[in-house]
């Protein structure tokens, strides 16, 4: 399976047709948890109050993507076996979900934190 983590953007105007499309963090969760999915796409934002104009800092959103690396992290036979691509627009959300990803398909482990 592959999953598509977005609140707003379809699928398949993307690229992945046929994707399992979520819209929280924990609907994504859920379908990791299954161990069926074989790729993922994810964003950061995935709710008005996560984008970066509506809260004071990146830190205090909860229910972001970064949760969800944060969780595979925790659960690292969770993986998506063919990789994990972030897609989200927000800068410094992108940056903070590639390091985890990085170091998990590079071999590392432990970068998840809350400031």
């Amino acid at each position: 399976m592959i999953l598509w983590l977005d609140d707003v953007r379809e699928p398949w105007k993307h690229g992945f047709i046929g994707a399992e499309w979520v819209k929280t963090a924990a609907e994504a969760i859920e379908c990791l948890k299954t161990g069926r999915v074989e790729f993922a796409s994810l964003d950061h934002d995935l709710a008005e109050e996560h984008y970066p104009w509506n809260c004071d800092s990146i830190e205090n959103a909860k229910g972001t993507g970064y949760d969800v690396v944060c969780w595979l992290e925790k659960n690292p036979q969770f993986w998506p076996k063919n990789g994990v691509k972030v897609h989200s627009m927000n800068p410094a959300g992108r940056a903070r979900m590639e390091a985890v990803i990085d170091m998990r398909y590079r071999g590392g482990e432990g970068t998840c934190q809350r400031f």
